[in-house]
């Protein structure tokens, strides 16, 4: 039976990661808890340790992280270090 995991488990000494598609051998192999069976002609699919950590490195990414330079009052383009995107700007 071909079966999708929901969450992380391990079967058949290997991690199975969230969307990983695999055959299971049994039917008491099934885990309601983390996995759902799929239709036989379903393609497998493993989540590589290396594609897992990019995943979840991409989740780091900060937010507000400068892209570009914006040019100053003068048309001057910033350097990126003098320029900070929370500074106030007011002329107070």
């Amino acid at each position: 039976m071909k079966v999708r995991a929901l969450q992380v488990g391990f079967y058949d000494n290997v991690r199975r990661r969230v969307g990983d598609v695999f055959v299971i051998t049994s039917e008491s192999a099934f885990s309601p808890r983390w996995m759902v069976r799929v239709p036989e002609t379903t393609p497998e699919r493993v989540t590589g340790s290396q594609e897992a950590l990019n995943r979840s490195c991409a989740d780091l990414t900060p937010v507000h992280a400068v892209t570009h330079v914006v040019p100053d009052d003068d048309g001057e383009p910033l350097h990126l270090h003098e320029f900070d995107p929370y500074a106030n700007d007011s002329n107070d």
